[in-house]
């Protein structure tokens, strides 16, 4: 049941942030049905009319707090500098809104836990905005996996580097947690017992530019991954199993397509035909800042479902998974004092 069904009404969205994903965003919100980007909320005036103004937003707030206070407003994206997004999370749960925050929500788990603990504290809904977590080519992923034609999965890895923002921020917040949700995606939700060890090389900055990390899971099992803001990397990530081999090509942080190959014979030598899967995007109209923008809108219409529902999180990414990941990249972090 959709939300104006219960409500009578549409989703009110508030766009909290007017940089580049939040323009990608407004994008696929305007394509949901029953949704309606109400606000927006700027630092500045100025800020807030030009954003309102590109993507026709009547309603116009000169700080991020008039935003959270709006009563009119269901939800809030939160789409500000990423180490603000404790802050400004915070801000709206304790106004009474819901929240889907942009990736990284927090540079700990410490602070992750503060705005899970809050939410739940409000009864408020609260996602992480891990987008990943909601292309079909995901859930396709897993069914594939659970199906048993690569065998037992053993071992997954995934790579996420590009050569910009290297000094700016920290490259395990800005890309690694895609490689960190997708290995722990890979195990079926099993979070890692460990973090085996870690290879890190840190800006003048003091920021992480680029890491390298091995990951323990139950039953033996090894994820690895790299990410870095210092050079590019081919963007791709590898499912390993007893039988065979799963393949996500870039970008698989967004991905539309997986290929799937048995190998047998002596040494493994012997391979299938590759069997590859791929899934369209949604039928958005750019332009956009990033690479497959379009699926943002898969998870902006989870966010609605969930609402309709009276859910305060998302099966697909829960305060569980969530956290998990968040504790993994405390611990990869904690390494050099960050």
């Amino acid at each position: 049941m959709s939300f104006a069904a219960v409500t009578g009404r549409a989703v009110r969205w508030g766009i909290m942030g007017t940089g580049t994903i939040a323009h990608d965003f407004v994008k696929v919100l305007q394509y949901l049905p029953n949704t309606e980007v109400a606000a927006v909320g700027s630092r500045s005036a100025e800020g807030a009319d030009r954003f309102g103004n590109a993507h026709n937003i009547s309603g116009r707030h000169d700080s991020y707090e008039a935003l959270a206070r709006d009563e009119s407003i269901d939800v809030v994206y939160v789409a500000t500098p990423s180490m603000r997004h404790v802050e400004d999370s915070l801000l709206c749960l304790n106004e009474g809104r819901h929240v889907l925050c942009e990736k990284a929500m927090a540079p700990s788990l410490t602070e992750a836990q503060r705005v899970v603990d809050k939410a739940v504290d409000k009864e408020r809904f609260l996602l992480h905005g891990v987008w990943s977590r909601f292309f079909p080519a995901m859930a396709a992923i897993r069914k594939t996996l659970r199906s048993g034609v690569i065998g037992d999965v053993v071992s997954a890895h995934a790579s996420f580097g590009q050569n910009d923002g290297a000094g700016s921020a920290s490259a395990t917040l800005e890309t690694g947690i895609y490689c960190a949700q997708f290995l722990q995606w890979a195990f079926d939700g099993d979070a890692p017992e460990s973090v085996e060890g870690v290879s890190y090389s840190l800006a003048e900055s003091g920021l992480d530019q680029h890491v390298g990390a091995l990951l323990k899971f139950p039953g033996d099992r090894v994820g690895t991954f790299e990410c870095s803001l210092r050079h590019p990397t081919p963007r791709g990530a590898t499912i390993c199993g007893t039988k065979g081999v799963l393949k996500v090509p870039f970008p698989f942080w967004c991905p539309t397509s997986f290929e799937v190959q048995t190998m047998t014979g002596l040494g493994s030598q012997d391979w299938s035909a590759p069997e590859t899967h791929t899934f369209a995007l949604p039928d958005v109209q750019g332009p956009f800042n990033f690479v497959n923008s379009e699926g943002l809108l898969y998870e902006a219409r989870a966010v609605n479902e969930c609402l309709a529902a009276g859910k305060t999180e998302c099966g697909q990414c829960d305060h569980r998974e969530n956290l998990a990941v968040m504790r993994v990249l405390s611990e990869i972090r904690g390494r050099w004092g960050a």
